[in-house]
């Protein structure tokens, strides 16, 4: 049956739901899946505790890749990596995409047919095995959420697809900006400097003393994200940093070059809200470990993230035997998350394009592609 429904109230229902199961067990990082109609992708739809653009390796799940997702909806079960060592025996390429010492849980959403997966993660100080009253209180959500899920299907039809998945707040921060002047007098007091970082990476509080260090005014820095107001820092290894702390819920340090030549340790220390910063100048010589390399070059650089999903990529590569074998690869497992129906794959040799392996096309179209002249303009897309 299909309805006129109100998506957005849809939306809302799921949203309560998927952050009352987060906050229930705990978990620091939440997401909810959901299978592509072609059954063959799971999608991220809904996610807290980290950004958006920290969840890019891992928004767009092949069923038949080898992740804790796939496996949960595939094989109806759930499954539980209780530390980093267990993941890299299990599931080494989702642990080339999440480098960091936590523990995590899949569970399939699965009503009267499979409708996705609930992704959930904790630090790594959490204990390695699951309770059965924790077992029970994920189950249990699953079928909630799949009841929501079903119930949004019969009014509209079926659950809307985003481009993009939908970020939610578990619970709403309680804690007082520091307004009080006792307490901001308390912090600039304080030895160095003191920052304050949101979930998405943004500046919320700069001390005048993390200004003076950091060599930037303060309206210049709130609402901004460090590698984004200061060049200095727009390197992947301190982005990573960030990373490793909001994703780990661990302190994190490292030292970092504002140039010309003042060295600065950084430490960051997150919780569920975000991440505070202590900046101090750095006592001794310099470090031994090389500044990240000023350039003169105007690309912009990749982003953490961007070379996360260039390693899982590669891990996937090295598992291949074959050319038939990087064909199925990149079908099964990269084809749906870009969504495209066709493949060729084609060496050059003597001056022409033999085709080594393909996907998704008839053999008289393939027959007729075979050999062409490397400057053709006869492409696959254009048979």
């Amino acid at each position: 049956m299909t309805g006129t429904g109100d998506p957005t109230s849809d939306d809302g229902a799921l949203d309560a739901a998927f952050a009352e199961t987060v906050r229930r067990t705990g978990a620091s990082i939440g997401a909810l899946y959901l299978l592509a109609p072609d059954q063959r992708l799971l999608c991220l739809d809904v996610l807290c505790g980290v950004p958006i653009e920290f969840a890019a390796p891992w928004a767009r799940v092949p069923l038949a890749s080898p992740a804790p997702v796939a496996d949960a909806v595939r094989e109806d079960r759930l499954v539980w990596v209780g530390s980093q060592d267990e993941m890299v025996r299990s599931y080494p390429r989702t642990a080339v995409v999440l480098p960091y010492p936590l523990a995590l849980v899949a569970a399939p959403v699965t009503g009267v047919r499979p409708r996705g997966a609930l992704l959930l993660m904790w630090p790594a100080t959490r204990p390695p095995c699951m309770t059965q009253r924790e077992r029970g209180n994920i189950t249990s959500s699953c079928r909630r959420l799949a009841r929501l899920l079903e119930e949004a299907a019969e009014r509209t039809g079926s659950p809307a697809r985003r481009e993009q998945p939908r970020v939610v707040t578990v619970a709403a921060d309680r804690r007082s900006a520091i307004t009080d002047p006792a307490v901001a007098d308390f912090v600039e007091r304080l030895p160095g400097g003191s920052c304050a970082l949101d979930l998405e990476g943004r500046f919320t509080y700069v001390s005048s003393g993390a200004c003076e260090l950091l060599g930037c005014e303060e309206g210049r820095l709130l609402g901004t994200q460090p590698w984004q107001s200061l060049r200095w820092l727009d390197d992947p290894t301190y982005e990573d940093g960030y990373r490793a702390a909001l994703i780990s819920r661990e302190p994190v340090s490292f030292t970092a070059r504002r140039p010309p030549d003042q060295w600065l340790d950084i430490h960051l220390y997150p919780d569920a809200s975000g991440i505070s910063v202590r900046i101090i100048p750095t006592g001794g010589p310099a470090p031994p470990s090389p500044a990240p390399r000023r350039s003169t070059r105007t690309a912009t650089p990749a982003r953490g993230g961007q070379l996360y999903q260039l390693t899982h990529l590669a891990a996937a590569l090295t598992e291949v035997v074959g050319v038939q074998d990087v064909v199925d690869l990149v079908a099964d497992q990269i084809m749906p998350a870009y969504g495209a129906q066709g493949l060729v794959m084609s060496t050059a040799d003597a001056g022409r394009l033999r085709i080594t392996g393909h996907r998704g096309y008839a053999a008289d179209t393939i027959r007729r592609l075979d050999g062409l002249p490397l400057d053709t303009a006869f492409t696959p897309a254009r048979p």
